[in-house]
This record gives C-alpha cells, sequence and structure tokens, in this order.
C-alpha cells in the first residue's frame, strides 16, 4: 500500500468489517460514530492518521512496505514526535498487514457525534508534531488528554495529506489550534455536569 487514498480506505474497510462482524452487539459501542482515517502523512516509512471507530480513536503507523515489521502482534515500541515518546503496540489484521496503534479513547462514549470525533482526531494529529517550549500547563493538557478527557476542537472533515511535509500542519476543515487543543479549547465548559 502506498497510496494515502488507498490505505485510507483500506483501514476504513478492515474496521468496517470488524465493527459489523466481530464487535456487533459489545455494549462499549457509540453508534453516533463510524469509522474513518483522519489525516494521513507519511512519517519516517509510515503511513501515519488517526483512526475513528465506534470503539477506539487510535494513532496508527501503517508501514510503507509489507512485512516490514519483525515483531509479533502485541509487541510495544516507543515513537518518538516533537510532542514527545509515545508508546505503541503492533497489532495486524488481514488486508492491512503488520501495523502499530496509540490509544487516544477507548471507548471514545464521550463523543456525541462523527463532527466531534474527527476534530479531535485531527487536532489529535497536529499535537503530536508541537514541540520545543512546552509550558507545564500544556504538557498538563496534553496528559488531560491521553487520560481521555475531551478537549473541544471545531469543525472536522479532513482532508488526507499525501506528503510527509504535511504532518502536523493543521488539517483543512479544523480551525483549533494546537495550543487550543491541549488546553481543552474554546469549550471547557463543556466537562461541566
Amino acid at each position: 500500500m502506498t497510496d494515502a487514498a488507498d490505505i485510507a480506505e483500506t483501514l476504513e474497510a478492515c474496521f468496517e468489517e470488524i465493527r459489523t462482524s466481530r464487535m456487533a452487539g459489545v455494549p462499549i459501542l457509540n453508534e453516533a460514530l463510524s469509522v474513518k482515517a483522519v489525516g494521513g502523512c507519511r512519517w519516517n516509512g509510515y503511513w501515519l492518521c488517526v483512526l475513528v471507530t465506534p470503539w477506539f480513536m487510535n494513532l496508527m503507523l501503517v508501514p510503507d512496505e509489507a512485512g516490514g515489521e519483525s515483531a509479533v502482534p502485541g509487541a510495544k515500541r516507543n515513537f518518538v514526535f516533537p510532542a514527545g515518546s509515545f508508546e505503541f503496540i503492533l497489532g495486524s489484521e488481514d488486508g492491512i498487514g503488520s501495523y502499530w496503534m496509540c490509544s487516544l479513547f477507548s471507548p471514545v462514549l464521550e463523543f456525541s457525534d462523527q463532527e466531534t470525533a474527527e476534530a479531535a482526531a485531527a487536532a489529535a494529529l497536529e499535537a503530536l508534531f508541537e514541540g520545543g517550549g512546552e509550558t507545564d500547563a500544556s504538557e498538563e493538557a496534553m496528559a488531560r488528554m491521553w487520560r481521555g478527557e475531551i478537549p473541544a476542537p471545531a469543525e472536522p472533515d479532513a482532508e488526507l495529506a499525501e506528503d510527509e511535509a504535511d504532518c502536523g500542519k493543521p488539517v483543512a476543515g479544523t480551525d483549533v489550534s494546537r495550543r487550543q487543543f491541549l488546553s481543552g479549547g474554546r469549550r471547557e465548559a463543556r466537562h461541566e455536569p
């Protein structure tokens, strides 16, 4: 798989099949969400995106070359981004092969609609490439995000980037800065009961 659109389509088809077969009837499904690969760019020999499903939102790293991973599924590896080092777990599915995943939200019951989930996914992808000069407040905000506390990003509907130079740049259709994402954005009141 080398074309960004093909990779996104393959991921979506594979996890849609999982949704309708292995995940059918599982109570943690958020029926307001569908399967969607958000963002997408080439990064260090991988295709990087955020995969939104009705049961999780994960960072995904798909190797550029099939069979490029020698570890067994379940193996763990840290990948270093400008925002820091993050632990990924190796997975494997027929049709995709091996891929690395890092959970952002699981389950995803806190998202009320697909637009909000896709906007959060795009903001998370952008936040990976924010580095240097981080303050204690933004580090704490990133820690809150990894604990599953939702920021309130704006408009979604991201287009896939086909080129590594696009990694970390704002995704089309979002107007939330990385700082807004890390600090909970414009609608922090959303976390109130």
